[in-house]
């Protein structure tokens, strides 16, 4: 690592400016051969901008960039051709061949043999585009890893892993590095920068405001330095006694492995349950079931006429028109609300006041609300899907993994937006495949494993690493 070691990957006096935002200030960065340097920071603090200049996807204003062997990058956004399968996805452009045509048997066992040594279980056959985003994820990661990089930038390569994928994957990276590839985590889970990292750079308003080694530092010290302060407070918990507002029985919908089956429970109304597994378990059939995206059978009994705020899994792909503005993705969904229409045509008066509400309320990093979603970070789409899920204060909520790549202080303001909503007498259905999200917050835990729910579990009678073995199959 360090040392007498030359950097590998040296960034000096960067700045990139985009309309109304100056994303980098004036940052100098270095990356040394064998080490694991964290970077993070808040939504919009200019940590994906950074590693897409690093990369040279973007160019800076001003200052240098000198690297010193390949480069590779995995997205937070992935950037996979959707209709090739998984195997001509890793491979693309590189494929083997058998004279003048690809051997895709060849390709195949490839593929299966790169994904076992790095623990990231995937069907090379599978096309892309049908793969759940936690998949995706994993056709990424194997890509560049397969191509073994000298320097190595990773945005966001946990977000959608299970916890098992995560000490997998790290396994792998924590390998890289000691064979002298540079490694570069673009991260909000702090818990893996302090188990994994040797040096972190933390990032605020686009500039550098502290460098320190992992083993000098904590995840509590880092939060504070990323927000500048302390961490907002999770609302508290308060006492409700309500009739159930959404009923499932008997539910079966879905595709193959990611079918549900049989699935039967009820949320109440003021009670967050909480959905737990590995993804890939059914938890995405459930929620399209919920959201009338997909044909089931069984039966959904729900309040006539109930107010119903749906969090996806996928924000660009599910949730949001990027090339849109924040007013027009505001309203996106509520246009037959009387708060957002006037005769036939929309109110964009209240529309405008609903997006300064959200940018607000949930501290949206923009320059105005005309612009362009596209041009916000992943953390802060993320703030806008969810201020509009909750601002017309639904009666029930299905929130589908609604922190994903969003700093901890956000994820604070979100879980206390969640839990006042179920104080206010909202039914929360929470799916995440954040375990400590789901202890945090649910009242009641139900676990999934195959499209079927093999544990419940109350609040005040939660047994961890039960809730492991089911996840894993372990009865």
């Amino acid at each position: 690592m360090q040392g007498s070691a030359q950097p590998v990957l040296l960034l000096r006096g960067i700045r990139k400016t985009y309309p109304g935002v100056v994303a980098v200030d004036d940052v100098d960065l270095e990356l040394f051969p064998g080490e694991i340097h964290a970077l993070v920071g808040e939504n919009g603090a200019g940590k994906s901008t950074l590693a897409s200049i690093a990369f040279g996807e973007v160019r800076p204003d001003r200052g240098t960039v000198e690297a010193r062997g390949a480069v590779g990058l995995v997205h937070q956004h992935f950037e996979l051709a959707g209709r090739l399968r998984v195997w001509e996805n890793v491979l693309l452009g590189r494929e083997p061949r058998r004279g003048w045509r690809i051997d895709a048997a060849a390709a195949h066992a490839h593929v299966v043999a790169l994904a076992e040594r790095n623990g990231l279980a995937i069907d090379p056959d599978a096309f892309v585009d049908e793969l759940p985003v936690g998949i995706q994820q994993r056709v990424e990661l194997l890509r560049e890893l397969d191509r073994e990089p000298a320097i190595l930038l990773l945005d966001e390569p946990t977000a959608a892993l299970a916890p098992a994928e995560i000490a997998s994957f790290f396994a792998t990276i924590t390998a890289l590095a000691e064979r002298g590839t540079a490694i570069m985590i673009v991260t909000h889970k702090l818990a893996e920068v302090m188990a994994y990292a040797h040096r972190v750079s933390v990032m605020r308003h686009g500039a550098i405001v502290e460098r320190t080694l992992a083993a000098q530092t904590s995840g509590e010290q880092l939060a504070r330095a990323m927000v500048g302060g302390d961490l907002p407070p999770v609302a508290a918990r308060a006492a409700t006694t309500h009739a159930p507002c959404l009923r499932v029985a008997d539910l079966y919908g879905g595709d193959d492995e990611r079918a549900v089956r049989g699935l039967t429970f009820e949320v109440r109304a003021g009670e967050i349950v909480g959905i737990a597994g590995v993804e890939g378990n059914g938890q995405s059939a459930l929620a399209d079931a919920l959201a009338g995206v997909i044909p089931y059978r069984g039966t959904v009994e729900r309040p006539p006429h109930a107010r119903i705020g749906i969090i996806p899994q996928d924000r660009l792909a599910e949730a949001l028109v990027p090339n849109w503005s924040i007013v027009e993705n505001a309203m996106l969904g509520r246009q037959h609300r009387a708060r957002s229409r006037r005769g036939m045509l929309v109110d964009r008066v209240h529309a405008r006041e609903d997006a300064r509400q959200i940018v607000e309320r949930y501290d949206v990093r923009t320059p105005s609300l005309d612009a362009t979603v596209k041009h916000l970070s992943g953390g802060n789409q993320q703030k806008v899907v969810v201020g509009r899920a909750l601002i017309d204060a639904p009666s029930l909520i299905v929130a589908y993994n609604p922190t994903r790549g969003i700093d901890v202080g956000a994820s604070a303001l979100v879980q206390s937006r969640l839990m006042q909503a179920r104080n206010e007498g909202a039914a929360v259905l929470l799916i995440s495949f954040e375990l400590d999200e789901i202890l945090s917050l649910a009242d009641r835990i139900l676990v999934m494993y195959r499209g079927a729910i093999v544990g419940t579990f109350e609040r005040d009678a939660v047994e961890r690493a039960q809730i492991g073995r089911l996840m894993a199959g372990i009865a």
